[in-house]
């Protein structure tokens, strides 16, 4: 596994990361909400049309979802806070990050970590820096993902992050 390039430091740009385990399947996982759509956009753009994988997008309201450039493998999948069932308070929703780091999680549960001998090939847009739900998520993933294949961390990344390690 190669992270690559560095992960951003919490609130900075959305970024992708490819998590590489040579003789692994290609599939490719993006998660950001309704302030990355223009990022995500060009990330889109630039996958291989016969990319296969997921796009999590979480937005407030049904008003934000918008037609995004997909390969035809590529499913997307709009995550709408204001439509939590059980909030207290109908029209206040989720608190902002909570379902998109529910629905990365479950998407990892399927696809990495439930078989332990499955060898991947993930490419990994992390967006929504700026939710302090997405910012925890994204600091407790890492830390799985180096303990699941320690010591991968290039070089490179150690002196552009120390915060990670």
């Amino acid at each position: 596994m190669t992270p690559d390039p560095v992960t951003p430091e919490p609130g900075g740009e959305p970024e992708a990361v490819s998590v590489l385990d040579p003789a692994g399947i290609d599939c490719v996982l993006a998660a950001g909400d309704a302030s990355d759509l223009e990022e995500l956009r060009a990330w889109l753009r630039a996958l291989p049309e016969d990319a296969y994988g997921r796009v999590f997008v979480e937005v407030f309201a049904e008003m934000q979802i918008e037609p995004l450039p997909v390969p035809a493998h590529v499913g997307v999948t709009w995550l709408v806070r204001e439509q939590r069932e059980e909030s207290p308070r109908p029209g206040l929703g989720r608190r902002r990050g909570e379902a998109l780091a529910s629905a990365v999680d479950a998407w990892f549960d399927e696809w990495l970590w439930a078989d332990s001998e499955a060898v991947r090939n993930i490419q990994l847009w992390m967006g929504a820096r700026t939710s302090p739900v997405m910012q925890s998520y994204w600091a407790a993933l890492d830390r799985r993902l180096e303990k699941r294949w320690p010591g991968t961390c290039q070089q490179a990344c150690r002196n552009a992050c120390p915060r990670r390690h």
